[in-house]
């Protein structure tokens, strides 16, 4: 099995465990990434419907304009790493392999 493919199995795996969200928790995982919540400018999208469609609506202009945008949209329809995106590309799945593995190690 791949590294990729380890990664979506141990992903699996954790949503059947107990999920925990302390804030400690969340802290941590922050923290491991650099607190990338300091340095962002984050556009926030909360609500009942349409949020993945205005998501990709606003990625896809800001990119267009220039600027460079991350988003993240759940549910995927085929892969994980369509999950993450930078400028409109899915994260590969090395990337996404080496984050899931750290974010794990982490909870």
């Amino acid at each position: 099995m791949n590294s990729y493919s380890t990664a979506v199995s141990l992903l699996q795996k954790q949503i059947f465990q107990k999920i925990n969200l302390r804030l400690e928790r969340v802290k941590a995982l922050l923290e491991l990434f650099g607190n990338p919540q300091d340095k962002l400018k984050i556009i926030h999208v909360a609500g009942t419907n349409g949020k993945g469609s205005i998501c990709s609506m606003l990625s896809s202009v800001l990119t267009e304009a220039g600027y460079k945008t991350g988003l993240y949209n759940s549910p995927h329809l085929i892969e994980y790493t369509e999950r993450i995106k930078i400028n409109g590309k899915d994260i590969s799945q090395d990337d996404f392999a080496v984050l899931i593995n750290q974010v794990i190690k982490t909870a």
